[in-house]
């Protein structure tokens, strides 16, 4: 087990995301995961345009390795033009970038002029990304034909200097099958556990199964599994409880069905939702017990990654923490 950090682009400043990103390589965390969103789950301090927040951050630091959870290269972004920013990284700082991806949000397409696919259409739309994105890595004067998208001899003339692993982001079981089929690594959240083990792993291990044997379309034969939880520690519990208040806007299924694009909507539903919701429902604590079972829950379940969403008052506090009592627990 591994740790990575995620710094939460959706709530606060540029400044303060390289910051914390430089302080998470100091502390021990050896991957950095940045949201790939053009309107955050509230009204908050951001959204930094992740792209560019890697640049700066790889700048900024020596060893870790950074990359989206996730890029929707689908909608707003042409496939092509994510191709090369991540080649263009890759060569850059070569070795330290990943390209996470997934199916999107409507709240970062719909606001900028798109229509919004159903999810099987998007699951067609992923598939091809993915092909086109590999293949423009890999091979010169890139042809493709799909139902969604074409491509016409399109080159990359600054390729990666070595493979980029893609991530592939799952909620579901027919997007867990694409990750195993053409990913690289499976990246989900901090799901009920019995979902993860009874039907999106076995769903990620077919599409592993059902890999691809042609050359731009294979992925890592051994592929990750990486796990986001989102966390709030404080010695005062009611701090760290309430810290969490950005995110109680989601828990309305509205939002994760694709109903409310609005920020303004969203942080509403969130300013109504009662602190005792919050406590249940948000990993906040004033202790470590409630972050090691959530942690022990993927590793139990064979996850070689916690990528850890920090809500916490105090980050260096939380940091501290994290390295001094929960890595050495699964160290």
């Amino acid at each position: 087990m591994i740790f990575g950090f995620h710094p939460l682009t959706d709530f606060f400043s540029p400044k303060r995301m390289l910051d914390e990103t430089v302080a998470a390589e100091k502390f021990g965390f050896r991957e950095i995961f940045y949201a790939d969103h053009f309107h955050p789950w509230t009204v908050a301090g951001g959204t930094t345009f992740a792209w560019t927040l890697i640049a700066s951050a790889a700048e900024r630091t020596s060893n870790v390795r950074i990359g989206t959870a996730v890029t929707c290269p689908m909608i707003r972004y042409n496939q092509a033009i994510v191709a090369q920013a991540f080649a263009t990284l890759a060569s850059t700082y070569e070795g330290r970038i990943f390209l996470g991806v997934g199916t999107g949000e409507a709240l970062n397409e719909v606001p900028v002029g798109y229509e919004w696919p159903n999810g099987k259409v998007r699951i067609e739309m992923l598939e091809e990304a993915v092909q086109i994105i590999r293949m423009l890595w890999t091979n010169d004067y890139v042809s493709f034909k799909g139902k969604h998208y074409n491509i016409k001899d399109a080159n990359l003339f600054t390729k990666p200097l070595s493979p980029i692993p893609l991530y592939i982001s799952a909620l579901g079981p027919k997007a867990a099958y694409l990750a195993g089929k053409l990913g690289d690594g499976w990246i989900t959240l901090n799901l009920p556990e019995d979902r993860i083990r009874n039907t999106l792993l076995p769903k990620f291990e077919q599409g592993i199964h059902d890999r691809p044997s042609n050359g731009e379309k294979q992925a890592s034969r051994h592929p990750r599994k990486i796990a986001e939880i989102v966390v709030s520690y404080d010695e005062d519990i009611d701090k760290a409880i309430e810290a969490c208040r950005p995110f109680a806007g989601t828990f309305s299924p509205k939002v994760f069905q694709n109903e409310l694009i609005d920020p303004r909507e969203i942080k509403a539903l969130g300013d109504k939702v009662a602190k005792k919701a919050i406590e249940e429902r948000m990993l906040a604590t004033d202790g470590v017990e409630k972050i090691i079972s959530a942690i022990e829950k993927f590793d139990k379940l064979g996850f070689d990654c916690v990528e850890v969403a920090s809500l916490s008052p105090d980050q260096n506090e939380f940091m501290t923490l994290f390295r001094d009592r929960i890595v050495p627990y699964f160290g």
